[in-house]
C-alpha cells in the first residue's frame, strides 16, 4: 500500500468511477485497474463491486476511501507545514453574483475539505469591482467574467467556458435566435457589468437592434420574468445552474454559439503559495462535475 495507490482510490470516490478518476490524477484506466487489484491484494479486501457496470465501490470500499482522503490530507498538511507554505491567515475571494449561488458552496466545501482550519472571506460584486479590488490588494482572489481590456497587474487562469442562449417563455416557436430575440420585449443584462457589455456588443456587431425594455444585473430574475412571459433576453447557461427547463424555449445564440469565459484572477506581485495551487486546483475542477 502506498500514497498513490490511496489517491486513486480517494478520487474515485470523488469522480464516481475509473475513467473520471484517471482523467483527473493523468492515468489511463488500465492502470487504475492495476493500482486498485494491489490495493485490494494488499488489504485482502474487496473494494469495488466488478459486477456492475460501471464497477462501484462497495460499502467497505467506500469507508476506506473516506479514510484515505483524510489521511491524504493529513500528508499535505505535513508538506505545507514542512515547506512553510501552510496559510496562516484569512483568505478574501470575490464572486460575481450570477456565480454565487451555484459555485461558492463547492468552493467553500473543498476549501474546508483541505484547509479545515482556514479563515476564507467571500465578497460578491461585478467584475470590474472585483478586478479593482484585487489590483488593489483588497481581494487575494476573484472569479470573474474575462476582462474585456487587458489588466497587467492581473493574473489570469481560464476556469470555464459558458455557452449564452437566447430565452423565451415556453410555448414560443422561433426558427433563430434572431426570431426570438425579436417577437418579444427585449429583457437586458445590465451594461454596466462585463457580461452586458459582451451580450450588447454581440448583438450589435449582427445587425440585432433591440431596444431594452428592462434591464437588471440578476441572471435569476431575468429568467424569471422570462418564465412568466414578460419577455425574452440573452443569458449564459451558468456552470452547474439547474434552470427550469420546462418554462423556458433556449436557442443557442450564434453560430458558432457564443460564450462568456470565467476566470479565476491573483495579482502578480502575490507570494505563491501551497494556498494559490490548491485553489486554482478547486477552481479548476469546477466544470468537471456534471
Amino acid at each position: 500500500m502506498n500514497l498513490r495507490q490511496l489517491r486513486t482510490l480517494a478520487t474515485i470516490l470523488d469522480k464516481g468511477s475509473f475513467a473520471a478518476a484517471g482523467d483527473r490524477i493523468g492515468l489511463s484506466h488500465a492502470a487504475v485497474s492495476v493500482q486498485m487489484n494491489q490495493l485490494e491484494s494488499t488489504l485482502e479486501v474487496n473494494l469495488f463491486d466488478r459486477s456492475s457496470r460501471p464497477v462501484a465501490l462497495t460499502a467497505e470500499g467506500v469507508r476506506i476511501a473516506r479514510l484515505a482522503s483524510e489521511v491524504l490530507g493529513k500528508v499535505d498538511d505535513i508538506r505545507l507545514e514542512a515547506s512553510g507554505a501552510k496559510p496562516s491567515g484569512p483568505v478574501s475571494i470575490g464572486f460575481i453574483p450570477t456565480c454565487v449561488h451555484h459555485l461558492l458552496p463547492r468552493v467553500l466545501d473543498a476549501l474546508r475539505r483541505g484547509f479545515p482550519e482556514l479563515q476564507v472571506n467571500v465578497t460578491s460584486g461585478l467584475s470590474g469591482e472585483l478586478a479593482a479590488a484585487v489590483v488593489g490588494h483588497e481581494l487575494d482572489y476573484a472569479l470573474v467574467t474575462t476582462p474585456v481590456v487587458e489588466i497587467p497587474e492581473l493574473d489570469i487562469t481560464p476556469i470555464a467556458s459558458e455557452p449564452f442562449y437566447v430565452i423565451g417563455p415556453a410555448g414560443i416557436d422561433a426558427e433563430s435566435d434572431a426570431t426570438l430575440l425579436r417577437s418579444r420585449p427585449y429583457i437586458a443584462f445590465n451594461k454596466r457589468t462585463w457580461v452586458g457589455q459582451h451580450i450588447a456588443a454581440r448583438l450589435q456587431q449582427r445587425g440585432i437592434h433591440i431596444t431594452p425594455s428592462i434591464e437588471i444585473d440578476s441572471l435569476e430574475a431575468i429568467e424569471n420574468l422570462v418564465a412568466d412571459g414578460f419577455g425574452v433576453s440573452v443569458v449564459p447557461q451558468r456552470l452547474h445552474a439547474n434552470p427550469e427547463q420546462e418554462k423556458l424555449v433556449k436557442i443557442p445564440f450564434g453560430n458558432p454559439v457564443d460564450t462568456r469565459q470565467l476566470t479565476l484572477i491573483r495579482h502578480f506581485s502575490k507570494p505563491l503559495s501551497g494556498i494559490d495551487s490548491a485553489i486554482k486546483t478547486i477552481f479548476q475542477d469546477l466544470p468537471d462535475n456534471s
